[in-house]
Protein backbone atom coordinates (compact mmCIF):
# COMPACT_ATOMS: atom_id res chain seq x y z
CA UNK A 1 0.00 0.00 0.00
CA UNK A 2 3.01 2.10 0.80
CA UNK A 3 4.37 1.74 -2.40
CA UNK A 4 1.34 2.60 -4.55
CA UNK A 5 0.53 6.05 -2.22
CA UNK A 6 4.45 7.11 -3.10
CA UNK A 7 3.70 6.27 -6.96
CA UNK A 8 0.80 8.08 -6.88
CA UNK A 9 2.43 11.08 -5.27
CA UNK A 10 4.84 11.20 -7.68
CA UNK A 11 2.33 11.26 -10.90
CA UNK A 12 0.73 13.81 -9.04
CA UNK A 13 3.88 15.59 -8.71
CA UNK A 14 4.91 15.43 -12.09
CA UNK A 15 1.30 16.52 -13.06
CA UNK A 16 1.34 19.46 -11.38
CA UNK A 17 5.06 20.25 -12.25
CA UNK A 18 4.20 19.84 -16.30
CA UNK A 19 0.91 22.28 -15.29
CA UNK A 20 3.19 24.80 -13.53
CA UNK A 21 5.47 24.89 -16.03
CA UNK A 22 3.33 24.92 -19.03
CA UNK A 23 4.60 28.63 -20.19
CA UNK A 24 7.65 26.88 -21.23
CA UNK A 25 6.55 24.14 -22.71
CA UNK A 26 4.50 26.21 -25.02
CA UNK A 27 8.17 28.18 -26.04
CA UNK A 28 9.21 24.42 -26.99
CA UNK A 29 6.10 23.89 -28.34
CA UNK A 30 6.49 27.03 -30.61
CA UNK A 31 9.92 25.83 -31.91
CA UNK A 32 8.56 22.65 -32.77
CA UNK A 33 6.23 24.22 -34.61
CA UNK A 34 8.71 26.64 -36.51
CA UNK A 35 10.85 23.76 -36.87
CA UNK A 36 8.04 22.01 -38.87
CA UNK A 37 7.02 25.10 -41.15
CA UNK A 38 10.50 25.34 -42.10
CA UNK A 39 10.56 21.41 -43.32
CA UNK A 40 7.35 21.99 -44.97
CA UNK A 41 8.91 25.45 -46.68
CA UNK A 42 12.52 23.70 -47.85
CA UNK A 43 11.02 20.47 -48.00
CA UNK A 44 14.10 18.78 -46.12
CA UNK A 45 13.99 16.99 -42.67
CA UNK A 46 16.86 17.70 -40.47
CA UNK A 47 16.75 16.67 -37.17
CA UNK A 48 19.35 19.04 -36.28
CA UNK A 49 17.12 21.60 -36.76
CA UNK A 50 14.68 20.58 -34.88
CA UNK A 51 17.11 20.54 -31.60
CA UNK A 52 18.03 23.78 -32.81
CA UNK A 53 14.38 25.28 -32.75
CA UNK A 54 13.76 23.81 -29.83
CA UNK A 55 16.88 24.78 -27.63
CA UNK A 56 16.61 28.64 -29.46
CA UNK A 57 12.51 29.19 -28.40
CA UNK A 58 13.45 28.42 -24.62
CA UNK A 59 17.11 30.21 -24.99
CA UNK A 60 15.63 33.54 -24.41
CA UNK A 61 14.65 32.87 -20.93
CA UNK A 62 18.37 32.68 -19.85
CA UNK A 63 17.71 36.45 -19.21
CA UNK A 64 15.72 35.62 -16.26
CA UNK A 65 18.59 33.49 -14.83
CA UNK A 66 21.13 36.12 -15.64
CA UNK A 67 18.87 38.71 -13.97
CA UNK A 68 18.71 36.84 -10.56
CA UNK A 69 22.36 36.53 -10.36
CA UNK A 70 23.44 39.61 -11.46
CA UNK A 71 21.85 43.07 -12.46
CA UNK A 72 18.61 42.12 -10.51
CA UNK A 73 19.88 39.75 -7.39
CA UNK A 74 18.42 42.89 -4.97
CA UNK A 75 15.15 42.60 -6.38
CA UNK A 76 12.54 40.85 -3.81
CA UNK A 77 11.51 38.86 -6.72
CA UNK A 78 15.29 37.23 -7.46
CA UNK A 79 15.77 37.14 -3.96
CA UNK A 80 13.13 34.22 -3.13
CA UNK A 81 13.92 32.76 -5.94
CA UNK A 82 17.26 32.18 -5.19
CA UNK A 83 16.38 30.90 -1.46
CA UNK A 84 13.74 28.76 -2.77
CA UNK A 85 16.38 27.43 -5.40
CA UNK A 86 19.53 26.85 -2.05
CA UNK A 87 16.16 25.11 -0.43
CA UNK A 88 15.41 22.79 -3.14
CA UNK A 89 11.54 24.35 -2.40
CA UNK A 90 10.79 23.18 -6.18
CA UNK A 91 7.11 24.19 -5.50
CA UNK A 92 7.47 27.17 -4.44
CA UNK A 93 10.09 28.10 -6.58
CA UNK A 94 7.52 27.19 -9.52
CA UNK A 95 4.75 29.15 -8.23
CA UNK A 96 7.15 32.07 -7.76
CA UNK A 97 8.26 31.71 -11.00
CA UNK A 98 4.50 31.14 -12.84
CA UNK A 99 2.94 33.90 -10.63
CA UNK A 100 5.91 36.46 -10.48
CA UNK A 101 7.47 36.61 -14.27
CA UNK A 102 4.98 39.21 -15.42
CA UNK A 103 6.00 42.00 -12.97
CA UNK A 104 9.68 41.13 -14.03
CA UNK A 105 9.69 44.55 -15.80
CA UNK A 106 13.92 45.51 -16.36
CA UNK A 107 15.03 42.49 -18.39
CA UNK A 108 17.79 43.59 -20.73
CA UNK A 109 16.65 41.64 -23.62
CA UNK A 110 12.46 41.23 -23.38
CA UNK A 111 12.00 44.25 -25.77
CA UNK A 112 10.34 45.97 -29.30
CA UNK A 113 14.28 46.32 -30.06
CA UNK A 114 15.35 42.93 -29.29
CA UNK A 115 12.36 42.16 -31.73
CA UNK A 116 13.03 44.31 -34.46
CA UNK A 117 16.62 42.84 -34.53
CA UNK A 118 15.52 38.96 -34.80
CA UNK A 119 13.28 39.72 -37.26
CA UNK A 120 15.84 41.59 -38.98
CA UNK A 121 18.43 39.00 -38.80
CA UNK A 122 15.76 36.32 -39.72
CA UNK A 123 14.92 37.80 -43.10
CA UNK A 124 18.61 38.66 -43.80
CA UNK A 125 19.48 34.61 -43.31
CA UNK A 126 16.51 33.92 -45.37
CA UNK A 127 17.06 35.76 -48.34
CA UNK A 128 20.65 34.08 -48.14
CA UNK A 129 19.98 30.75 -46.98
CA UNK A 130 21.77 30.79 -44.17
CA UNK A 131 19.24 27.91 -43.25
CA UNK A 132 20.39 27.27 -39.66
CA UNK A 133 20.28 31.06 -39.21
CA UNK A 134 16.83 31.35 -39.66
CA UNK A 135 15.62 28.14 -37.33
CA UNK A 136 17.78 29.83 -34.46
CA UNK A 137 16.80 33.70 -35.53
CA UNK A 138 12.85 32.55 -36.14
CA UNK A 139 12.63 30.51 -33.05
CA UNK A 140 14.02 32.84 -30.38
CA UNK A 141 11.89 35.71 -32.47
CA UNK A 142 8.51 32.88 -31.64
CA UNK A 143 9.39 32.97 -28.29
CA UNK A 144 9.32 36.67 -28.06
CA UNK A 145 5.92 36.95 -29.81
CA UNK A 146 4.24 34.85 -27.72
CA UNK A 147 5.28 36.55 -24.56
CA UNK A 148 4.01 40.17 -26.13
CA UNK A 149 1.04 38.38 -26.40
CA UNK A 150 1.02 36.40 -23.15
CA UNK A 151 1.39 39.87 -21.25
CA UNK A 152 -1.58 41.16 -23.23
CA UNK A 153 -3.51 38.44 -22.75
CA UNK A 154 -2.33 37.65 -19.28
CA UNK A 155 -2.20 41.68 -17.75
CA UNK A 156 -4.28 43.22 -20.01
CA UNK A 157 -1.74 45.63 -21.34
CA UNK A 158 2.00 45.91 -22.32
CA UNK A 159 4.26 45.29 -19.44
CA UNK A 160 6.67 48.18 -19.56
CA UNK A 161 9.56 46.19 -20.25
CA UNK A 162 8.43 45.85 -24.04
CA UNK A 163 8.67 49.46 -24.86
CA UNK A 164 12.24 50.10 -22.96
CA UNK A 165 16.04 49.86 -24.37
CA UNK A 166 18.45 48.35 -21.90
CA UNK A 167 17.17 47.88 -18.19
CA UNK A 168 15.55 51.15 -17.84
CA UNK A 169 14.37 52.17 -14.80
CA UNK A 170 13.87 50.28 -11.66
CA UNK A 171 9.96 50.10 -11.58
CA UNK A 172 7.98 50.20 -8.07
CA UNK A 173 7.42 46.87 -6.84
CA UNK A 174 4.10 45.70 -4.66
CA UNK A 175 5.26 45.79 -1.26
CA UNK A 176 4.21 42.39 -0.76
CA UNK A 177 7.24 39.92 -0.06
CA UNK A 178 7.57 36.90 -1.93
CA UNK A 179 9.37 35.02 1.13
CA UNK A 180 7.09 33.65 3.70
CA UNK A 181 7.79 33.87 7.22
CA UNK A 182 6.73 29.83 7.34
CA UNK A 183 9.22 29.40 4.76
CA UNK A 184 12.21 30.49 7.28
Amino acid sequence: MRRIRRSVARVKSVAWLVWHAKHEFIHILLGLVWAWVLRELWGEFNLRWIWLAVGASILPDLDHGIYFLTYGRRDPYSVAVRYYLRHFQIRKLLNTWENGHKNNTSLLSHNFFTIAALLALCIVAFFYEWQTAVVLFGAMLGHYVFDVLDDLFMLGSLNPNWKRWGRGKKMEKPAARFISSQDR
